[in-house]
């Protein structure tokens, strides 16, 4: 579980999120290396991780956890 202090919402989240967003802190990040966290912490399928770290960062985007910035 997350509380957001600017939103005020708390939002109930995957292990996997926690641990992308813990990561991320207040720095930019490539889905590269987030995707290499996800390989260091969890069993993850190489084929489709690109397309999971994306579809990851896009939820976590539609709910204001993060937004994009330029690398």
């Amino acid at each position: 579980m997350l509380f957001n202090d600017i939103s005020g919402a708390t939002h109930l989240l995957t292990l996997e999120a926690l641990v992308v967003l813990e990561h991320m802190g207040t720095t930019a990040t490539s889905e590269t290396a987030l995707a290499a966290v996800l390989r260091e912490h969890f069993d993850v399928e190489d084929a489709t991780l690109s397309d999971d770290v994306a579809d990851l960062l896009g939820q976590l985007s539609s709910l204001d956890l993060i937004e994009p910035c330029p690398l």
